[in-house]
């Protein structure tokens, strides 16, 4: 008698359109690949490069099946620049509300496409949270939909917890601490200004459209998250619990099978510049200072920050973004103080990398993809939130977690998609002494430091295995498969 297997169901992936969301979201789409999975990642011209890197690394690594289709994305017709495609790319803070228009109409593309698709009609589709109407084509072509956030599990709880029982509206004032009593016993206290940007007392976006994505949130069959079930003390549980969805926890997702960020010597000059840099310096010497895709500080924050890590006994890797819009004087002083040329023998070095031996600090934003990569990589944190879930997540690291260090910062830096009350961006919140601390306490050895870096090390080691054949993640992406199978 002859067995016949049946196919993989056929995955539909739809990033969020911005980078920070578009790196994990296809990272899923590569190992539901490499499960065996066809998969076909649904994205806009401007982003189709990058997806498609990212996709050739995984075909390299396995015999993934992944097909990156390119759909143009109405941004004219919505009011928007050319080629403005991306969040990042927003021009101005007016300008968000007609890109959330935009991406309402690229839906209608979308559709459009997944109806025509042959040989196989999608069998289930994984939508980035601000794709609210990517439940409304998997109904119409009767496949069940499930939700990538972006955030970790213990995040998610978090807002959970705020959207049923509102504890912030009961605060007299933005700074005040009120309890999210999510994950006893650790105490989680915060205040407004702390919280995502939809439990915030205003925003850059529309409420009609926080609603639309809460209504997204309720009506998906399931949730994906980038995270690993030995990492958030059972987080993934209880929102599984809170939500009466299936969560899948299928992370780190970095760690996938693309190559590394070491195999960066083949690539760019300044990548090889970098590497050299750092293989001259000892291990765990290093200091790595990055604050994500998007993230940006006022420039009076920017020159307290540069004061601390010029003054560092310690080589520093600092990258910086938007240094193109820096002020000519503060461009003047990083030019001065910083060695742009990447000179092996140099203290303060502004380009980037994270996973080599040398490194043995990172300076976070406490965004979730940087907070796994060094989850993964096993380097301690100093944490330094901005915006969005990214205080949730230092909770995460510094009390739960054990592997890092605050900085300090209370009040969020303002973002394309939050509009920051009461807080003088001229004045920076943090000063140069105060960095410097918190700083010393991460890099130096001593008890606690050592304490650190042993539980980061042992993070390393849990996340590598959870990918492994019949880890957490690995068994968590099949039941993901045979769900929709």
């Amino acid at each position: 008698m002859e067995i016949t297997q049946c196919p993989k169901p056929h995955f539909v992936v739809i990033p969020w359109p911005g980078t920070s969301h578009i790196i994990p979201i296809v990272d899923v789409a590569c190992l539901l690949a490499a499960h065996g999975a066809p998969v076909t990642v649904i994205t806009m011209p401007a982003s189709a490069q990058l997806v498609q890197r990212r996709v050739e690394r995984a075909r390299e690594a396995s015999s993934a099946v992944i097909t990156v289709a390119a759909i143009p994305f109405p941004a004219a017709e919505a009011g928007l620049p050319d080629g403005c495609e991306r969040l990042d790319h927003v021009p101005s803070v007016d300008l968000v509300p007609r890109f959330f228009d935009a991406a309402m109409l690229f839906g209608e593309a979308v559709a459009r496409h997944c109806r025509l698709m042959a040989p196989r009609r999608p069998s289930a589709i994984v939508a980035g949270i601000c794709n609210t109407w990517a439940h409304g084509v998997a109904r119409e072509l009767g496949a069940p939909c499930f939700v990538f956030h972006g955030f970790g599990a213990f995040g998610l709880l978090c807002s959970e917890y705020l959207h049923t029982h509102r504890p912030q509206e009961a605060v007299a004032s933005l700074d005040e601490r009120f309890d999210l009593p999510v994950l006893p016993p650790f105490e989680c206290k915060f205040t407004r200004r702390q919280l995502p940007v939809q439990f915030q007392p205003s925003s850059n976006v529309k409420e009609d459209t926080f609603r639309e994505f809460r209504e997204f949130e309720m009506a998906v069959d399931g949730i994906v998250v980038n995270s690993f079930e030995e990492l958030e003390h059972g987080s993934a549980a209880r929102l599984a619990e809170a939500t009466g969805k299936v969560v899948f926890a299928v992370g780190p997702v970095s760690l996938c099978g693309a190559p590394g960020l070491l195999d960066s010597r083949a690539g760019s000059d300044e990548a090889r510049r970098c590497m050299a840099w750092l293989d001259a310096k000892k291990a765990n010497s290093v200091l790595y200072v990055s604050f994500g895709s998007n993230g940006r500080m006022p420039p009076a924050q920017l020159m307290q920050l540069g004061l601390a890590l010029v003054s560092c006994p310690w080589p520093v890797l600092w990258v910086i973004k938007g240094a193109d819009t820096l002020p000519d004087d503060v461009n003047k002083w990083l030019q001065h103080n910083t060695d742009a040329d990447g000179v092996s023998g140099s203290q303060c070095l502004a380009v980037a990398i994270l996973e080599h031996q040398a490194v043995g600090g990172f300076l976070t934003h406490c965004g979730w993809g940087s907070t796994l990569e060094s989850v993964a990589a096993g380097v301690p944190m100093a944490t330094w939130p901005f915006y969005a879930e990214q205080f949730l997540n230092e909770k995460l690291i510094v009390d739960v977690l054990g592997t890092g260090v605050s900085v300090g910062a209370t009040k969020p830096t303002k973002g394309l998609l939050n509009r920051v009350q009461g807080v003088e961006e001229t004045k920076p919140e943090v000063g140069t002494e105060q960095v410097k601390r918190a700083l010393n306490k991460l890099m130096d050895g001593g008890i606690d430091g050592e304490g650190r870096r042993s539980k980061a090390q042992e993070l390393k080691a849990k996340a590598k295995a959870a990918l492994e054949n019949g880890g957490s993640s690995y068994m968590n992406m099949e039941k993901l498969i045979y769900f929709v199978a």
